[in-house]
């Protein structure tokens, strides 16, 4: 049985019904569902490299950064049931993170 195939209204890729919610596609509703968590990675990562460069002690900063990443992952684990899309979806995201130190963002 087929199922009917509709548009994410965020990114405007077609997906199954069966696996939309709220017609968001599931790279979508993780990407929404991470999206503080990912802002809060970027804003201890620059932290971090601010202390760096000042040599101070940066190790809690790096549990911090660490804790924010499991935060990530098991966010990201309640919405998606197969494990090895949820590793694909958390490496993704991480590197989206990781992608987004640098940006300043607008007022």
């Amino acid at each position: 049985m087929s199922s009917i195939v509709i548009f994410c209204k965020d990114c405007g890729k077609q997906v199954p019904s069966s696996e939309a919610r709220d017609q968001l596609c599931l790279d979508c509703r993780v990407r929404r569902s991470v999206a503080d968590l990912r802002d809060e990675h970027a804003r201890l990562w620059r932290k971090r490299e601010r202390y760096r460069s000042r040599q101070a002690n940066v190790e809690q900063m790096g549990r911090q950064i660490a804790r924010v990443e499991d935060r990530m992952g098991a966010r990201i684990k309640e919405l998606v049931p197969n494990e090895r899309q949820a590793a694909d979806l958390l490496r993704r995201e991480l590197e989206a993170a990781r992608g987004q130190r640098y940006v300043i963002k607008g007022v």
